[in-house]
């Protein structure tokens, strides 16, 4: 039924037919690559023994990081009583789970054996670990989501289960559990205090998750350019300009893609949000001056943070993470909030997120270059099968969220009807 209604919208609209297209060109792409990397080995990526950790890597941190951001966010509604922002709750919990969903996709494939991580995981857990810990606070953040988006939806599934007939009505009858009524987890699921527990967990969970992959690159020791107590606090607030700048882009994006019109508390919100955008990332400017000043005046971190003020990462330092991510959006989105441009807004956070992407890059890379390599300094460029890989996750990304948006209630108007 599934396959019968996106044939319907296909025929129905020649542009989502070639956008769907698209994604699946991309994603038949990065399984090619998938499987060269299995058949040639993983040696076929080209990883360097001296910079294991590499693009993949740092593509991983930015979208889980970027979910992590948007699960705080979506706890200033449904935890924190902060009531406008619930309009966007459902979108911003399905936008949380497949961002990590995806984003953890990438450490996977790039591990070559994933297979052994749950086994040697539940064998021999490491306690003292942090990637341990981070993978276990992000597998029980990823079923307390899954609860919350089910909970946000279940309303209008029950509503849709009135009017529907036939298959669909099956469907909706096991979905919903409307078989069980009288049973007492139907009872549960009909709590008005259950919502905000579970997304009380979800945020602790995901805030605790997001911290702990900080931890992963602030407890090596033997990179100066990680190590210390920094690194775990801006990467709680630089998740979070950046799931402001990814949740802005799909909305105004979806709405655009859509043809319709966003309605004026929509809108009001998003103007809000980019204020508050530009707020988070003039207090990351002051991060990055806190963090490079300090590294100036300390022998262990002179070197890494000279790679950046004027060594070889310096121009996409100046360009992308200041320039790029900082300075330049922080005018724009001010200016568009001011004049209530949503083009401005879009504009701003794509900045933001193409700057955010680059630094992420960045840190992994350069991190990894000091105390151990002081000469000669070696040259990392993404490979080919490295960049299928990515954008086929990617698209893999953009078409679960394109169905989701089409056969999910995520609309925000509809929540505010049911509210």
């Amino acid at each position: 039924m599934l396959f019968r209604s996106v044939l319907d919208i296909v025929e129905r609209s020649p542009g989502f037919a070639l956008w769907i297209s698209i994604l699946c060109a991309l994603i038949l792409l990065g399984i090619y690559a998938l499987l060269a990397s299995f058949v040639f080995s993983m040696e076929i990526l080209e990883f360097s023994i001296k910079i294991p950790w590499v693009m993949m890597i740092s593509t991983y941190v930015f979208l889980v990081a970027t979910g992590s951001g948007l699960c705080i966010i979506n706890a200033l509604g449904g935890v924190f009583g902060i009531h406008r922002y619930e309009m966007m709750s459902k979108r911003m919990a399905f936008l949380s789970l497949t961002t990590i969903v995806f984003g953890m996709l990438y450490i996977v494939l790039h591990l070559g054996h994933p297979e052994r991580m749950p086994i040697y995981n539940a064998i021999s857990p490491n306690f003292r670990s942090a990637i341990s810990w981070m993978g276990a606070l992000y597998s029980v953040y990823l079923v307390f989501v899954v609860i919350e988006l089910y909970l946000l939806i279940l309303p209008e599934l029950s509503n849709k289960l009135k009017h529907s007939e036939g298959f669909i009505k099956t469907c909706l009858n096991v979905i919903t559990l409307e078989k069980f009524e009288k049973h007492s987890i139907t009872k549960l699921l009909k709590d008005p205090r259950l919502p905000r527990l579970v997304a009380t967990l979800a945020f602790v969970t995901g805030a605790s998750a997001l911290a702990m992959l900080g931890s992963v690159f602030a407890h090596s020791e033997s990179r100066a350019f990680w190590y210390g107590a920094y690194y775990p606090v801006y990467f709680l607030l630089s998740a979070i300009f950046c799931g402001y700048a990814f949740l802005l882009c799909t909305t105004i994006i979806t709405y655009w893609s859509r043809k319709e019109e966003i309605s004026p508390k929509i809108k009001k919100l998003i103007f809000e949000m980019a204020q508050v955008l530009a707020l988070l990332l003039a207090v990351g400017i002051l991060f990055v001056t806190f963090r490079l000043s300090t590294g100036l005046f300390n022998t262990s971190s002179l070197g890494p943070v000279m790679l950046l003020l004027k060594g070889p990462f310096s121009t996409t330092f100046w360009i992308f993470e200041i320039g790029l991510m900082s300075v330049i959006p922080i005018v724009v989105l001010l200016r568009a909030a001011n004049k209530e441009s949503i083009r401005g807004v879009l504009t701003g956070s794509l900045m933001v997120l193409i700057g955010a992407f680059v630094m992420r890059y960045e840190f992994v890379v350069a991190g990894q270059v000091y105390p151990n390599i002081r000469e000669n300094l070696p040259s990392y460029t993404p490979t080919i099968i490295e960049v299928f890989i990515i954008i086929g996750v990617l698209g893999a990304f953009l078409l679960v969220y394109t169905l989701g948006e089409k056969f999910l209630p995520l609309k925000e108007e509809r929540h505010q009807q049911a509210q």
